[in-house]
């Protein structure tokens, strides 16, 4: 149910022209333009607003463009003949430009946490769960995160609107939010993951009561939805500055709330720590190569520590099934894994192992199955901690390098007999 509230509110807006912010149309996707021409035209504002306001002011190349406009869901979806909405919590909709290209299309809203309006919204341990309230532009800007995220590009006239000073924390490197830590942090406890991912990614600093407001709140990331938190962990480690992710999430004590069984070992032996420092390294050099990644190894990787511990001390559990469906179910009430994600994680584990039998026949076995290479990297990486390894890592260290010489040579071929043709 959606409820339009009237703008009450005392919101300073700085108005910035196109020869001011200095982004231009062709900065932006083509398609996203056809979509808000149709909105306009059909009488209704049209925004680009969020991270691509954000990444193109720091010189950086948006991952994608959303829009923001004061048409209801309902309305969006009769304009734009294939679209749907999404979402339960946010009324969300999907404008589709081709099968697999489409734009987030959101329209204004207001501060749910309005008193006048509290019996309209669902709570849970103080996070907002119902929030499709209509507002206006001003009130949809009060209520998103951080400043610098609260941004809007009038795609009409072109001119860039800012109610809460985010311009001004771009040009100083500051990351800031728009409500007070103690009230934005409880609203949705995610927030504190995405402070420390864009305090890691975009080379911008936290400001010192959005900082130590996280290391006192960070509990309250239990009360987030475990299927949720398994996207929110990628999307740091996966930024190609995962290293500082990481660090920044134990500095600030969320990384022990977030993978408790493993900070638990972690506090006894440090030497996963080097483990987990080389595995986000490579995972880095990889992304910022351009380079396909896995996600499940960087949970392959996190919850390996736990998974070794409970195959030497388990008196109960000894075969290898029962003790990797133990480990998986219990972080599941911390973070869910996707049962797609969980059957790598299997391979990738119970593949260490073999790379201590180096006989032929296993080694012709071992380089056929799909998931060699992400056994091969992961093994790898723990002989870089681990003397004993590095002999063994070394020899497959060849033998996949083989194995990738006779895929190149193979691949090479197919493309040579079909030209012949």
């Amino acid at each position: 149910m959606f409820i339009y509230i009237k703008d009450k509110m005392k919101t300073s807006l700085e108005q910035f022209s196109k020869e001011d912010h200095g982004i231009y149309k062709k900065d932006i996707d083509p398609d996203v333009i056809t979509v808000s021409d149709i909105l306009i035209n059909n009488g209704f504002q049209a925004f680009l607003v969020g991270g691509c306001i954000r990444d193109i002011l720091l010189n950086k190349k948006p991952k994608d463009f959303d829009i923001a406009t004061d048409a209801s869901p309902s309305v969006i979806c009769k304009l734009f003949n294939n679209a749907r909405i999404i979402g339960r919590r946010f009324k969300i909709v999907h404008v589709y430009v081709s099968d697999k290209k489409y734009f987030e299309v959101t329209t204004f809203r207001s501060d749910a946490r309005k008193k006048n309006n509290e019996k309209k919204f669902k709570k849970t341990h103080g996070m907002i769960k119902r929030d499709n309230v209509f507002g206006t532009i001003s009130q949809d800007a009060q209520r998103r995160d951080f400043t610098i995220n609260s941004l809007y590009l009038d795609l009409d006239s072109e001119n860039l609107h800012d109610y809460v000073g985010g311009i001004n924390d771009i040009k100083n490197k500051k990351l800031k939010l728009i409500k007070k830590p103690s009230i934005s942090y409880q609203e949705d406890p995610v927030r504190m993951l995405r402070a420390i991912r864009f305090e890691s990614k975009l080379n911008i600093r936290l400001t010192e009561e959005c900082s130590s407001s996280i290391k006192k709140m960070s509990h309250l990331i239990n009360n987030v939805s475990p299927f949720r938190l398994f996207d929110e962990i990628l999307k740091i480690m996966h930024s190609g500055k995962g290293v500082e992710g990481y660090l920044k999430l134990r500095e600030h004590d969320l990384f022990k709330y977030l993978f408790p069984y493993t900070n638990n070992i972690l506090i006894i032996d440090e030497k996963y720590n080097d483990f987990f420092m080389a595995a986000l390294k490579n995972t880095d050099i990889r992304i910022n190569d351009g380079l396909h990644v896995n996600p499940s190894f960087i949970y392959a990787v996190f919850l390996w520590p736990y998974f070794k511990e409970m195959e030497e001390t388990s008196s109960d559990v000894k075969d290898f099934d029962s003790i990797f469906r133990r480990v998986i179910e219990s972080q599941a009430k911390y973070i869910s894994i996707p049962d797609f994600f969980k059957s790598t994680i299997f391979t990738i584990w119970s593949l260490q192992s073999s790379f201590l039998n180096l006989s032929s026949r296993n080694i012709q076995y071992v380089k056929e199955l799909s998931k060699f290479r992400a056994a091969y990297d992961f093994f790898h990486i723990r002989s870089l901690i681990e003397p004993d390894l590095k002999e063994y890592a070394h020899k497959w260290y060849e033998i996949q390098k083989s194995v990738k010489s006779k895929k190149i040579n193979r691949k090479h071929n197919r493309n040579g007999k079909r030209k012949s043709k």
